[in-house]
């Protein structure tokens, strides 16, 4: 009897707690699906957009080559980016995979959505985690199809740099052909070096998938997903405006 009334006297005074909490707090209980729906962007203090040149020693067809690219961003409350970004490799990458003799060259460009997060932006060094998932083109060539072209890109006179190569479509290959589905996850240890200009050091892995719709009677000048796979180490400079308050009241001059 002593046990059953105590049990009685704590359920009491925990709900009593609870309806005390309540009342202090008077709010409802949030979940995803039903009630009170979370909204992570249901206040917005901050906005920003900058662009962001990037340099990349990215790991393209077993080894790896300098990549340019830059990025446009929409940042929302210090924290959360949005935009989009494009990356492409110099032409006169001859990765030895491909051939020891560097016969083969090697171009790729790859772009999408980018999202980034980045964890405590007011401070001087920070981290941000940014994410593109999008696509991308490769081509292989020979150095000496290429040599055979003029300088918009032409086959000269003589004939060379005509390498169809078994083409079913009557053509040479082309990167249109190759596309792939991209998907690049990394980590940035960034600074803040003035109000509107930030720098950062970085690396990622790019992830490949999908198959070339080129046709050879050289396979070797057929790209796959896996050459466009690797790790890179990417140097940048983000510029542009990164915190400003659209919920600052404007002062209006007294009479």
């Amino acid at each position: 009897m002593m046990k059953s009334s105590n049990l009685i006297v704590m359920l009491l005074a925990m709900m009593c707690m609870a309806a005390n909490t309540y009342a202090q707090d008077n709010k409802e209980t949030k979940t995803l699906l039903g009630g009170k729906k979370v909204k992570p962007f249901r206040k917005i203090n901050y906005l920003g957009l900058y662009v962001a040149p990037e340099i990349q020693y990215a790991g393209l067809a077993g080894g790896f080559t300098p990549m340019g690219g830059v990025s446009a961003m929409l940042q929302i409350n210090k924290k959360w980016g949005v935009g989009g970004v494009a990356y492409t490799s110099f032409e006169d990458y001859t990765p030895t995979k491909l051939s020891s003799g560097k016969a083969y060259t090697f171009d790729a460009q790859f772009g999408g959505l980018k999202l980034e997060y980045t964890a405590k932006p007011n401070a001087l060094v920070h981290v941000s985690f940014p994410l593109i998932i999008g696509a991308g083109m490769a081509k292989i060539d020979s150095v000496s199809k290429k040599e055979g072209r003029d300088m918009f890109g032409e086959n000269d006179q003589k004939g060379e740099g005509m390498h169809f190569e078994g083409n079913k479509r009557g053509r040479r290959d082309d990167g249109e052909d190759n596309l792939f589905y991209v998907i690049q996850p990394g980590i940035h240890l960034e600074m803040n070096v003035i109000k509107y200009a930030k720098v950062y050091l970085g690396t990622s892995y790019r992830i490949a998938a999908g198959k070339s719709d080129a046709a050879s009677t050289n396979p070797l000048l057929i790209p796959t997903s896996s050459q466009m796979n690797g790790f890179a180490v990417h140097a940048g400079i983000k510029v542009g405006l990164f915190d400003f308050n659209i919920r600052k009241k404007k002062v209006t001059p007294e009479n």
